[in-house]
């Protein structure tokens, strides 16, 4: 039986009537819900940036009951525009404070491990307990905010990338196994192989940069999510943009 499940990124919600870049987020984000649902996804995926610029707990509590009202079972890693701790007082997260958001996550038969790179890294004891975790879970695919390889999107290849790759990608390399990372981060959408690796990033829901330029540059798209579907042919990873009206 297939698995469904609709990764969603870079969010960047203001308070309500407030725009970001001549974008109204909040209903962006919306357009996206209604769309996605109508895919009966098994779960939902969430990579970060909840928050337009500094973290704000009203914001994460904005953001509860739309998911809530779902009815589909959802999983949030933050991204550096986040507070884990104000993560964890809207969605009752595991662990206390500023600690890392890590852990396994299982949806059907597949298994995702879950990272913490809000910092812009990934601390010792995630990259530690990853290695166990693999050994456990051999075939698992990782989620997380921050693409752990570049990307080719160039501003934020050579701005904001992921720092310290060395011993993640030592750990997910290790057994030479194939497996999938599922990020966001970049505000663009594209498929990079490096090594054993395959690397999806998720489109925006709230603004795109376009990934030529090396300054940054907005391009006019709407908003997206990814549709990340498992069957007996394998894994289909599809890029959604959903248009007003759609």
């Amino acid at each position: 039986m297939p698995v469904r499940i609709v990764q969603i990124t870079d969010l960047h919600l203001l308070p309500p009537g407030e725009r970001l870049m001549d974008l109204d987020v909040n209903e962006r984000l919306q357009r996206v819900l209604a769309h996605a649902l109508s895919r009966r996804p098994d779960a939902l995926f969430l990579t970060g940036d909840f928050c337009a610029a500094e973290p704000r707990q009203d914001m994460f509590h904005q953001l509860r009951p739309l998911l809530d009202a779902t009815g589909v079972p959802y999983y949030i890693t933050p991204g550096n525009h986040d507070d884990r701790g104000m993560l964890r007082n809207a969605f009752f997260l595991r662990g206390h404070n500023d600690a890392p958001v890590y852990g396994l996550v299982q949806v059907a038969d597949r298994d995702f491990l879950f990272l913490d790179s809000s910092p812009g890294s990934v601390d010792d004891e995630q990259i530690e307990w990853l290695g166990r975790a693999l050994d456990a879970y051999p075939d698992a695919d990782l989620v997380m905010h921050h693409p752990p390889v570049p990307l080719g999107v160039t501003f934020m290849d050579n701005n904001y990338p992921l720092r310290d790759t060395k011993p993640l990608l030592n750990v997910l390399s290790a057994d030479g196994r194939p497996r999938h990372v599922f990020c966001g981060h970049f505000h663009s959408g594209r498929s990079v192989v490096w090594n054993n690796l395959t690397v999806y990033l998720c489109p925006p829901t709230s603004f795109f940069i376009d990934p030529e330029p090396e300054e940054f540059r907005q391009e006019d798209l709407p908003p997206a999510y990814q549709l990340l579907e498992w069957s007996a042919d394998g894994l289909r990873v599809v890029p959604t943009f959903v248009p007003e009206n759609a």
